[in-house]
């Protein structure tokens, strides 16, 4: 992949997430259960906490003003605040300062006490008494879980700073359930500086006040009355600190509190005093991930080769197309930071998923990137950085975080689209193979679009940039991305392209709705709109009559004129086989019914290729469907004017590309050909290849006969005495013109004629140029025939009934005797050719006109060279120089070399998409080198 290694070349991650042995626990650390001593050993002890710990910027000054405060510096803060998102990194901050203040002797050598001692006071970690008020572990009320005599935030206090004897000093207020005053929590604090206060999930404490107390509301009153006499005590007691969360990680369980008003009142008690703490903030979450999820994340230098080669690509392959933020050298600084993530997937877990409740932004994080990281390490996925699109939805680890904040009602969407191996991403992943299949590109633009459509935004989904940098990466071109993706719109049953977005929603979209009327959709609908679109595909236009569904020779009559017929499905083309087929075609324009077929030169059959008709088919079941759902006014009701829209719109664009996928399919032409020397004729397969715009079965049958003189719109008088047309036999004087019409529609070994006028033409300018006569009487050798040679005949006196003869040259002269003038030709046309001859030249007399050269004279082997030619005259020297040959039975291969200059760079989508792509589906490969 643009010769960059896979992030896991790099990036190795610890030995637990490779495995799984993972504790997921670890990614939700509980300050109170911590304090109780239990929970993970990695969050128990402090030396392991400590050494795993990411010092950000924020952390580090939030621990240094708490440090100085305990240490007695009068200008630190003393009630601080944490301001963070759920998962923001506010219990690991709470952890942090339980285990350094309070094991600060023991862990004084320790890396990370010696980054913070050397700004605190006296330059050492300050030794405190730690108090652990956690919401979410104590109740307002005396039981054995919160180990404590204590059954309010007062007695719990009291109890952990000084055991029984501190909780005797405030037993009277404390059984009361009431407050106490602020002199005396300044009191109790002096008695146990320094001291730590930590309090967490106190929101959620006050819930348990409001339902411990009923509807008096004392107890939570008290509580209250009490928080805002801390805040006052600690700030007015030196060496004494307080650090609070308000938040609360579990308030749906309380339903019918009224939990924004305790927020409020709770914030309006901090906000007095406070000082507000944000441990991890916008970037800091990146080396936080690093150090819990991965050993190493290389050098500096290898995530910057890979951060320049994205931002290349960003601005090569796409330019405008991206918004400038993607382009921005400042982004590639990001991509080097957040390696071997992609920031956009940092981005999407912190910013959007931070914002559901569900979710909790780092611990969510981890745990969401631990399993996604244990499932494309095991399966080998080879990739420069971790995209969204790569998360591994089909992971079940990865599958129960995401289905926390989605609910289990998205579970069919993901089922239908993105994770079962017969989805219909994974589906279209096959359908493409190549590099499309190896890198499952449609899997991951689905998954891109379901992980983009949950959070905060008002406008939830993935934007057209967001779907690129979801899964773009350098070697892969913006064209091929770009049709999957819109493919992926088109083929998924619950993602919905709304407003500029693509989205899932658990409601299945137009795709799965007409997937579903496919299947009621009767035979004989789709057989009306194949038929009806079929015959607009095969116009009757000059020089043939045409008809369809031809399935044996009864189904074609046996006329004199050209007939363009179809055959029925039933007689479709295996490219790899189509002997089958041949040998139904060569009965059909060898036999009328129970007979021979007399006009066996006029017919050609067009048979369907067996891949184009199924999908021609299949956009006819589609069609159909889609119609009926249009008109469905009741089911029409549940989609939104854009989707009705978009509706209409797929109709036209269905019935618009029915017949040209039709006239792709009916590419396989049958035709007799040959019988010379008696022998039977046989049947000549054509494939006419891939179609071009607007064009017809009619017009590309027409086409290709003309580039190999199998259909003359004009005819050279010489021809008709050539030994290739065999019409006059050496030994034969004359012919009856009405023989000669008739052998150009009975036999194969013959030209088709476009009209009856060719032949009128040709034997008018073959009189006047003398090339031979025209006799007519009752024989050709009547005493009383009339003689014509060499003099003007118009075409309409010729008509094709017994009594005219065409006789040669010499022996019509001869019949007109000695009294007859020469002919003496006055045109300028060469016999044979028809081509000028220079004036005052003599015009060869037919005797004089060489006799074709015999097939033997002939080489077996040819090899031309064309140099030079433009791009618009490339299809009109294959027409001349090409298909003659290969008319003719040869076998013809060319060799290309197609050499491009531009003024302005060629995009790779081009070479890659249009090119490579087109050349293989027709079999082909080029070898490209750029210059």
């Amino acid at each position: 992949m643009a010769g960059l290694k896979s992030w896991n070349e790099i990036a190795p991650p610890h030995l637990d997430i490779v495995n799984g042995s993972f504790d997921e626990a670890l990614f939700a650390a509980d300050l109170g259960l911590v304090s109780k001593g239990e929970g993970p050993q990695d969050y128990l002890d402090a030396q392991l906490f400590v050494q795993k710990t990411y010092l950000t910027a924020n952390l580090r000054t939030a621990l240094v003003e708490i440090g100085n405060r305990l240490a007695g510096n009068p200008a630190a803060k003393a009630v601080h605040r944490m301001q963070t998102e759920f998962g923001g990194g506010k219990t690991h901050t709470l952890l942090s300062a339980y285990h350094l203040f309070g094991n600060a002797r023991a862990l004084s050598r320790t890396r990370l006490a010696r980054q913070l001692s050397s700004s605190i006071k006296d330059g050492r970690l300050p030794q405190a008494t730690v108090v652990v008020l956690d919401g979410s572990a104590l109740t307002p009320d005396r039981t054995k879980e919160n180990r404590s005599p204590g059954r309010t935030l007062l007695g719990h206090l009291a109890f952990q700073l000084g055991g029984q004897e501190a909780y005797e000093g405030v037993r009277a207020e404390d059984e009361a359930r009431q407050a106490t005053s602020t002199a005396h929590l300044v009191a109790l604090l002096k008695r146990y500086t320094p001291c730590l206060i930590l309090m967490d999930e106190t929101l959620e404490y006050l819930a348990k006040t409001i339902t411990a107390d009923g509807d008096q509301g004392a107890l939570t009153t008290n509580t209250l009355v009490f928080i805002k006499e801390l805040t006052t005590a600690v700030a007015n007691t030196p060496g004494a600190c307080l650090v609070a969360t308000l938040t609360a990680s579990h308030l749906e369980d309380f339903t019918g509190i009224n939990h924004e008003d305790l927020l409020e009142r709770l914030a309006k008690i901090f906000g007095r005093t406070e000082n507000v703490i944000t441990p991890v903030e916008g970037d800091d979450i990146f080396p936080v991930l690093h150090t819990r999820l991965f050993q190493s994340t290389g050098t500096p230098a290898q995530r910057r080769t890979v951060a320049d080669a994205y931002g290349d690509y960003y601005a090569e392959q796409f330019g405008d197309a991206l918004p400038a933020v993607y382009r921005d050298p400042v982004y590639r600084d990001r991509i080097e930071a957040a390696y071997p993530f992609h920031p956009e997937l940092i981005d999407l877990l912190t910013h959007r998923w931070g914002s559901l409740s569900g979710f909790q932004r780092t611990r969510g994080a981890l745990r969401t990137l631990a399993h996604s990281i244990k499932a494309l390490h095991a399966e080998g996925r080879i990739s420069p950085l971790i995209h969204p699109g790569d998360i591994p939805l089909h992971d079940p680890g990865v599958r129960a975080e995401i289905l926390k904040i989605t609910g289990g009602s998205y579970l069919a969407a993901l089922n239908a689209d993105i994770i079962r191996e017969d989805s219909r991403a994974r589906i279209e992943d096959q359908r493409r193979g190549g590099e499309v299949e190896k890198l499952r590109l449609a899997t991951k633009l689905a998954t891109t679009a379901f992980v983009n459509s949950f959070g905060s935004d008002k406008v939830p989904g993935a934007s057209d940039a967001q779907m690129t940098v979801g899964v773009g990466r350098p070697g892969l071109s913006r064209g091929a991305l770009e049709d999957v993706r819109d493919t992926v719109k088109n083929v998924a049953w619950y993602m919905r392209y709304e407003g500029g977005r693509y989205r899932f929603t658990t409601e299945p979209n137009l795709n799965k709705v007409i997937v579903e009327r496919e299947s009621a959709v009767p035979e004989d609908a789709i057989a009306e709109l194949l038929e009806k679109a079929t015959k607009s595909v095969v116009p009757a236009e000059s020089p043939w009559r045409t008809q369809t569904d031809v399935l044996s020779s009864a189904d074609v009559r046996d006329e004199p004129r050209l007939t363009l017929a179809l055959l029925d499905p039933e007689h479709r083309v295996e490219p790899s086989a189509p002997g089958a087929v041949r040998d139904a075609a060569h009965r059909i324009l060898s036999e009328y019914d129970q007979s021979g077929r007399t006009n066996k030169n006029t017919l050609v059959l067009v048979a369907p290729d067996t891949g184009a008709l199924g999908r021609a088919r299949a956009l006819a079941r589609t069609l159909a469907a889609m119609r009926e759902l249009r008109d469905d006014v009741h089911r029409l009701k549940r989609f939104n004017q854009e989707q009705q829209a978009d509706l209409r719109e797929r109709v036209v664009r269905a019935e618009d590309r029915l017949p040209g996928l039709l006239t792709t399919a009916y590419r396989h032409v049958f035709l007799l050909a040959n019988g010379t020397g008696g022998s039977p004729p046989t049947t000549q397969h054509l494939d006419l290849g891939l179609p071009r715009a607007s064009e017809t079965v009619t017009s590309r049958v027409t086409e290709r006969l003309r580039s190999g003189d199998g259909l003359l719109d004009r005819l050279a008088p010489a021809a008709l005495l050539s030994d290739r047309f065999d019409l006059l036999p050496a030994d034969v004087e004359a012919v009856e013109i009405e023989d000669l019409l008739k052998a150009f529609r009975r036999f194969p070994r013959l030209p088709k004629l476009a009209s009856v006028e060719v032949l009128r033409d040709c034997l008018a300018e073959g009189v006047r140029r003398g090339v031979f006569g025209l006799v007519s009487g009752a024989t050709w050798q009547a005493a009383d025939a009339v003689i014509r040679i060499g003099e003007e005949i118009s075409p309409d006196e010729i008509d094709f009934q017994p009594g005219t003869w065409l006789v040669r040259a010499a022996r019509a002269q001869a019949l007109r005797g000695p009294e007859a003038p020469p002919a003496h030709p006055s045109d300028t046309s060469s016999p044979r050719t028809g081509t000028p001859i220079a004036p005052g030249t003599r015009e060869p007399t037919t005797s004089e006109v060489p006799a074709p050269r015999p097939p033997s004279a002939g080489p077996t082997g040819l090899r031309l060279h064309i140099a030079d030619v433009p791009a618009d005259k490339v299809r009109d020297v294959v027409k001349v120089a090409v298909l003659p040959f290969a008319a003719q039975g040869a076998e013809v291969r060319v060799e290309l070399n197609v050499s491009v200059r531009s003024s302005k760079p060629i995009p790779p989508h081009v070479i890659d998409l249009v090119v490579e792509e087109g050349l293989g589906q027709l079999g082909l490969r080029a070898e490209t080198h750029e210059q």
